[in-house]
C-alpha cells in the first residue's frame, strides 16, 4: 500500500514538473523562474554546499542565510521548479494567506532513501518543508546571520511514520533587522508614524496622509487648503474675501514679519478702459534681488531671462515649471510651501496647513491691511493712484453679467462647492464685467480660476465647465509673448490666439482723433509715417501685408517698440505721385494694402492710409546760382565716331559772355547753353541734341527729373532750341529754376546723336510736364552733364 504522502510527492512530480537537473556536489542554482522570500528578503540564487559535517543550502554567497542539514552519504541530487500546490502546504500552515505561486525542488539521497526539501513561493510569503522515510530524526536548522530561528524536524520511528515538516518563513526586512509577520516595526507618537509588518509579509508605513499633519499623540488632522486667487481687477484672499483694485499701481500681495526680507508683489495696468485695472506682473523680493514675471511667463533679473536653477540660486528654493495653461512655481516662504501659478492673466497660491488663523500679510492675507497700507510706491508708474471715468459702453450688460457669473451655481459645478465657495468668484466676476467689456477672453479667467482652484482639491470639472461658459480649453496662454510697455497680452477677437493690444492710456491721442499712428514727417527730401502695432492688431491689419503705391516699399517695424515706419526720399519715390497746386507742390503716397492702388474691387478689409506732404514754394527770384564748372568737355568713341563733345553755358545769345564758377545766376534768367562737336566732317555729320533734362542728383536715370528737351523739341515753355541738326553745332535756351525741397545742387543732362542725312528736328511747340523717371537710349549717343550749385 502507497502511504498518502508519498502518493502526493509522487503525483507532484508526475503533474507538470520543469525538467528535472541532476547536479553532482557542491553546486549553485539559478531559481529567478520562482524567487524565494527567505525572511523578507528575495532571493534569486541558492548555493547547495556538501561538507564532511553537513549540507547546507544558502541564498546568499555569505553563508549567513541558509538551511543546513545533516551530512548526506551521497553527493548528487536533482532539483526543479514546480507550478503545482499538493496542499501540504496550506494544509499545515493555515496563516499563510497567498496562494501558492511555484516551489523549488531539491531531492537527495541519503542510504538509500529519499530526503526531499521544498521551498514555496507565495508572493511576499514563504514556507519550506522537508520530506524523509530516514529511520530516527533527520534535522534541517534554517538559519538567519548564523543565528538558528527555526528546524526542520521528522522523526520516523518502525511504530510511527511522521515523514514531513512545514516551517513558515514569512518575514519582513527593515533597516536590516528581521520582524516576524502581524508585529509592529517602528511607532513613533510625535510623527504619527507606524511601520508595521503585515499578516503576509508586507512592510505597512501608516503615517499622516497628504492633505493631513500630525498634531503628536498620534494624531492626524485634516489640512485646510489655501487658495489666494488674482483675477481681472479682483482679489480673492485666503479667507475668501473678495478686494477690487481700483487704480494702475503695485500692491503687496504676500509677506510676513517674521521675515522682512522676502515679499511677493503684483502689479496692475489698464486694458482697454482707463477705469479698469487688471492684474499685470508679480515682482518676487528676496534678500538684495528682485525677480520679475510678466505676462509672457519669463522670470527675468533685470532684463535677462533666467533658468529655474538659476532662480533658486536667487530666491533659495523657488522653482518653476511651464506647461501649455502657464507658469508653476513652488517655493518655500514665511514656513510654507506655497504652489504659484500664472497664465498672464490669472494667478493663484496656494499651500496645505492645519486650520489656523494666518499671520500672512499683503493682498491675499490680512484683509483688514487698507490698499494705501499694502501700495508699492517705488515700484509704481507715476500717477498711478489717478482714476478715470470712461464713456459708458453700450455693450456692457450688467444684468446679463450677472446671470453669466452664477453659473458657477450649476451642477456641473456642485461637486465642488463644498470645498470652495464659488460666491467670491461670482462676486469678482460680476464687478468686473459690470464695468468692462466681455472681450480678451476676460468672461472666462473667472470660470477657469475656479475650476483650477477646485482641482486643488481632486475636483475635475475641466470636461464640462468650458460649454458652460462658452470658453475655449486650455485658455489661450502668453508664453513667449513679449509686449511693451504701453501693450497688454490678451486673447484676440476672432483669432483665439493671443496678441498684443494697446492699453487705453497709451491709446487714448490716437482714438480721439481717429487715426492709426502719427502724423507723417515731412523733410526736404524725406517723408515718414510711423504707424501703431497694437492699433493696427486691434484692427485686424496684418503689418507685413502693407506697402505703398510702389509694392516693394514695405513697412519697417521696431522691434523695442512695435512701431511700424513707411518712408521714400527723392533717391526711392516708391511711387510717389507728384502734383502742383499754384505755389505747392503736393507730393502723393499712401499705405495700403492693395495690390493695385486703381483696384476697384477687393475681398479682404481695404486699408488706404494717405501719406502726403505739402512743399510750400517760396520766392525763388532771390536764390542765386553758379556753375560748377564752365566747360565740360568729354570724349566719344563710338564704333567708327571718334570725337569731342563740349557743353559751354552763356548769360547772352551771341554766346560771348561765357559763365564761369564765379557768375552768379538767378532764378528765372535766361541761360544759352551751346553743345559742339570737333574733329567731325562738319559737311557730312551733323550732330543733333535728342534730349536734355534736370534733375536734383548726378545720376541721369535718377526717379526725380525735369525734361527740358524731348525728342529734338522743346518742353518747356522758356526753351529754345537753335541749329539742331545743322551742323556740328547747336544750341538751346531756357530759363533758370529749382527743384522744391532741394538746395543742393541742380544737374543739367543732354542726349546727343550724330545724323547724316534728314537731321534738323520740326518741332510744333512745347509743354512743361514733369516726370518721376523715364529713361533715354539712342544708337550711337553720348551724353553729356554739366552742375550748377545752389
Amino acid at each position: 500500500m502507497i502511504h498518502p504522502l508519498i502518493y502526493l510527492s509522487a503525483l507532484s512530480l508526475l503533474a507538470g514538473a520543469a525538467t528535472v537537473q541532476q547536479f553532482n556536489g557542491s553546486s549553485v542554482l539559478d531559481i529567478s523562474s520562482c524567487p524565494i522570500a527567505y525572511y523578507g528578503q528575495i532571493y534569486n540564487q541558492l548555493d547547495v554546499t556538501f561538507t564532511s559535517e553537513n549540507v547546507a543550502i544558502c541564498f546568499n554567497v555569505f553563508g549567513e542565510e541558509c538551511i543546513v542539514g545533516p551530512q548526506l552519504t551521497e553527493e548528487v541530487f536533482d532539483f526543479f521548479v514546480n507550478s503545482t500546490d499538493n496542499g501540504i502546504f496550506h494544509t499545515n500552515l493555515p496563516n499563510l494567506d497567498t496562494v501558492l505561486s511555484c516551489t523549488v525542488n531539491l531531492k537527495f539521497t541519503d542510504i538509500g532513501k529519499e530526503v526531499e526539501l521544498v521551498l514555496g513561493n507565495f508572493g511576499t510569503q514563504a514556507a519550506v518543508y522537508l520530506f524523509t522515510e530516514l529511520e530516527g530524526s533527520t534535522v534541517f536548522d534554517v538559519m538567519i546571520s548564523d543565528q538558528k530561528v527555526n528546524k526542520l524536524n521528522v522523526t520516523n520511528t518502525p511504530e510511527h511514520l511522521q515523514e514531513f515538516s512545514v516551517v513558515d518563513i514569512s518575514a519582513c526586512r527593515f533597516s536590516g533587522a528581521v520582524y516576524p509577520t502581524d508585529s509592529v516595526v517602528s511607532f513613533d507618537p510625535d510623527t504619527c508614524t507606524n511601520v508595521t509588518c503585515s499578516s503576509t509579509a508586507e512592510l505597512l508605513d501608516v503615517r499622516c496622509g497628504p492633505s493631513e499633519t500630525c498634531q503628536g499623540n498620534n494624531i492626524c488632522l485634516m489640512d485646510t487648503i489655501y487658495t489666494c486667487t488674482l483675477v481681472g481687477p479682483t482679489v480673492i484672499d485666503f479667507n475668501g474675501n473678495v478686494a477690487y483694485v481700483e487704480d494702475r499701481c503695485a500692491y503687496v500681495v504676500l509677506s510676513d514679519l517674521s521675515d522682512p526680507d522676502y515679499r511677493v508683489i503684483a502689479t496692475f495696468q489698464e486694458r482697454r478702459r482707463k477705469d479698469v485695472s487688471f492684474l499685470d506682473s508679480f515682482i518676487v523680493e528676496g534678500p538684495g534681488v528682485q525677480i520679475n514675471l510678466k505676462q509672457d511667463g519669463i522670470f527675468r533679473l533685470g532684463d535677462t531671462s533666467i533658468t529655474s536653477e538659476e532662480l533658486s540660486q536667487l530666491i533659495p528654493g523657488m522653482q518653476f515649471d511651464l506647461d501649455q495653461n502657464g507658469r508653476l512655481s513652488t517655493f518655500s516662504m514665511f514656513n510654507y510651501t506655497f504652489t504659484f501659478f500664472f497664465d498672464g492673466t490669472m494667478a493663484q497660491f496656494s499651500f496645505s496647513a492645519p486650520t489656523q488663523e494666518l499671520s500672512l500679510q499683503g493682498l491675499c492675507g490680512n484683509s483688514s491691511e487698507s490698499l494705501s497700507e499694502l501700495r508699492v510706491s517705488d515700484l509704481s508708474a507715476g500717477g498711478c493712484e489717478i482714476l478715470y471715468n470712461d464713456a459708458t459702453d453700450s455693450s456692457i450688460n450688467c444684468t446679463t453679467a450677472t446671470e453669466f457669473c452664477r453659473r458657477l451655481l450649476e451642477d456641473t459645478f456642485s461637486s465642488c462647492h463644498s470645498f470652495v465657495d464659488p460666491m467670491p468668484y461670482i462676486s469678482a466676476c460680476i464687478d468686473t464685467l459690470c464695468s468692462y467689456p466681455s472681450v480678451d477672453g476676460v468672461n472666462c479667467e473667472f470660470f477657469g480660476a475656479y475650476v483650477r482652484a477646485c482641482s486643488l482639491h481632486g475636483i475635475n470639472t475641466a470636461n464640462d465647465w468650458s460649454s458652460v461658459a462658452d470658453c475655449s480649453l486650455p485658455p489661450p496662454f502668453c508664453q513667449g509673448r513679449t509686449c511693451t510697455p504701453n501693450e497688454f497680452c490678451a486673447e484676440g477677437l476672432n483669432s483665439g490666439e493671443t496678441s498684443c493690444f494697446c492699453r487705453a492710456l497709451f491709446a487714448a491721442k490716437y482714438r480721439e482723433t481717429n487715426t492709426l499712428g502719427s502724423p507723417t514727417v515731412c523733410g526736404p527730401k524725406t517723408a515718414s509715417l510711423t504707424l501703431v502695432g497694437c492699433l493696427l492688431e486691434e484692427k485686424g491689419i496684418d503689418y507685413s501685408a502693407l506697402h505703398l503705391f510702389d509694392p516693394t516699399c514695405r513697412g519697417q517695424i521696431d522691434e523695442q517698440t512695435h512701431n511700424v515706419t513707411f518712408s521714400y526720399d527723392n533717391i526711392n519715390t516708391c511711387g510717389t505721385k507728384v502734383t502742383a497746386n499754384g505755389s505747392q507742390i503736393i507730393y502723393l503716397n499712401a499705405v495700403t494694402n492693395l495690390s493695385n492702388p486703381n483696384d476697384i474691387i477687393t475681398r479682404s478689409d481695404q486699408v488706404y492710409i494717405n501719406f502726403t506732404c505739402i512743399q510750400t514754394q517760396p520766392d525763388d527770384k532771390t536764390v542765386s546760382f553758379k556753375i560748377k564748372d564752365s566747360s565740360v568737355i568729354v570724349h566719344v568713341t563710338s564704333e567708327i565716331w571718334n570725337y569731342t563733345l563740349t557743353m559751354n553755358a552763356y548769360t547772352d545769345p551771341k554766346h560771348t559772355k561765357l559763365l564761369n564758377p564765379d557768375s552768379e545766376v538767378l532764378l528765372d534768367q535766361r541761360i544759352w547753353v551751346e553743345l559742339n562737336s570737333y574733329e567731325l566732317d562738319d559737311n557730312l555729320i551733323k550732330l543733333v541734341t535728342n534730349s536734355c533734362w534736370a534733375s536734383p542728383n548726378p545720376s541721369p536715370n535718377g526717379d526725380l527729373k525735369y525734361d527740358l528737351i524731348v525728342n529734338g523739341c522743346p518742353n518747356d515753355p522758356t526753351v529754345t532750341v537753335l541749329e539742331n541738326g545743322q551742323g556740328t553745332t547747336n544750341s538751346f535756351a531756357f530759363k533758370m529754376f529749382r527743384f522744391i525741397g532741394y538746395r543742393g545742387e541742380i544737374y543739367l543732362h543732354c542726349q546727343v546723336q550724330l545724323c547724316i542725312e534728314n537731321c534738323a528736328k520740326a518741332c510744333k511747340g512745347a509743354r512743361g510736364r514733369r516726370s518721376l523717371k523715364h529713361t533715354h537710349k539712342s544708337e550711337h549717343s553720348a551724353f553729356i552733364s554739366m552742375a550748377w550749385i545752389n
